[in-house]
């Protein structure tokens, strides 16, 4: 079975050091030396067997050619990004073709015959067409589209009348990775996250994230506040607007988004976990802490200590490309230990924002994401129909 680490006999130990500074150098963190887990990356040598007779190499080149892995390095190592189109495959036979498949990233004999049906000219890609008109610029009015529109209108306001938080986003003297709104950039060539901040907070998992990559709506929720804090001065809640993220490690446990150099703005509310006026008065602070991961199943659990401060994605549904509802919960763990312990248990719908930005993404560059956060107020700036209708059938699905 290829895992995680897995290499073909041909890989040099120069290969493999290799892999591992390159790894090191992007997330930030050894990856060798994590906490033990599905994200651990443990070096081990791959012969093929007689149900299972392909290489690393081989199985690489194959998710390259169905589309699952267009940047994809055919160097004989199952690293992140290989497994993340790996699993990306396993979910889309999963989840669009409704066949038995688990994206647990473990290559055996069940995801080979898929691979090979594929290859044998099996079932069209059904996003490839989505993907090719984004890649031409000919996408049409599409719900990505309205999306990346209502970010640019979103802009306009807060150009012209910025909220006191993002005055003072725009003044702050220091260097963060939380950008002027001057800067703020909606090229479709990126990749954009969005959380929708509700006006009421709850402390559930109930807010929204949107992640659009070449042409494709995906839809999760989650909590974009703090529900715990063991810092006197309050909890840290991050400052509406645009933030540089990239992929790295949440407490050397498992792959997050983090800010890509000297941390978020935030703001601290101390006491009641409700941020006001009063609040930002105090003024904002960088923070590198707020990384955007997992929340275990979410939903209608409440954050608590799941956060402080951090955007957390729960992992039991999210909602796809056709704005249909994906349920994760027969194989979503409830916490890191049951990830580590139990290889049939995983992150569930969080994995797939790695798995769309490693493996779908791989042919865009450093592993970078644009972390837009709104309110439920910026919403009110569109009329599109397809918008509205996307999102409202979201709140329904995942409540």
């Amino acid at each position: 079975m290829i895992l995680l680490g897995s290499y073909d006999n041909s890989v040099t130990q120069a290969d493999r050091d290799a892999y591992l500074r390159q790894a090191t150098a992007i997330s930030g963190g050894r990856a060798d030396q994590a906490a033990d887990g599905s994200d651990k990356l443990s070096f081990a040598p791959y012969t093929p067997e007689p149900d299972q007779p392909m290489t690393v190499a081989a199985m690489q080149q194959a998710l390259k050619t169905i589309g699952f892995f267009p940047g994809g390095k055919v160097d004989g190592i199952c690293g992140y990004r290989t497994r993340a189109a790996m699993r990306l495959f396993q979910e889309y036979v999963r989840s669009m073709e409704k066949l038995p498949s688990v994206p647990d990233g473990r290559f055996g004999p069940s995801t080979r015959k898929h691979l090979l049906r594929w290859l044998g000219g099996g079932p069209a890609f059904s996003w490839a067409p989505t993907i090719e008109r984004w890649r031409a610029g000919t996408l049409g009015q599409t719900e990505y589209t309205e999306w990346l529109s209502l970010l640019g209108k979103v802009r306009e306001k807060y150009l012209a009348s910025p909220t006191e938080m993002l005055r003072l986003v725009n003044a702050f003297p220091g260097r963060a990775d939380t950008r002027n709104v001057s800067d703020w950039e909606f090229s479709p060539s990126a990749i954009h996250l969005i959380g929708v901040r509700r006006s009421e907070k709850t402390n559930k998992f109930d807010d929204l994230f949107v992640l659009l990559i070449k042409g494709l709506v995906f839809k999760f929720q989650g909590s974009t506040d703090p529900g715990a804090t063991s810092n006197p001065l309050g909890a840290p809640f991050l400052v509406q607007g645009q933030h540089d993220y990239h992929f790295g490690w949440h407490k050397s446990q498992h792959l997050a988004l983090r800010p890509s150099d000297k941390g978020v703005l935030v703001v601290r509310s101390k006491g009641d976990f409700r941020l006001d006026d009063a609040d930002v008065s105090k003024g904002l602070e960088a923070n590198s802490t707020i990384h955007i991961h997992w929340g275990g199943k979410g939903q209608t659990f409440d954050v608590n200590n799941w956060s402080e401060g951090c955007q957390v994605l729960n992992g039991s549904a999210y909602i796809d490309p056709n704005n249909e509802k994906i349920d994760c919960s027969s194989f979503v763990a409830t916490n890191n230990g049951e990830v580590a312990s139990n290889p049939s248990k995983t992150r569930g719908a969080y994995n797939l924002v790695a798995d769309l930005v490693l493996g779908l993404g791989s042919d865009l560059p450093d592993n970078a994401v644009l972390y837009t956060l709104l309110t439920e107020q910026d919403l009110a700036l569109t009329a599109s129909s397809a918008l509205a209708h996307g999102r409202e059938k979201a709140r329904v699905l995942l409540a």
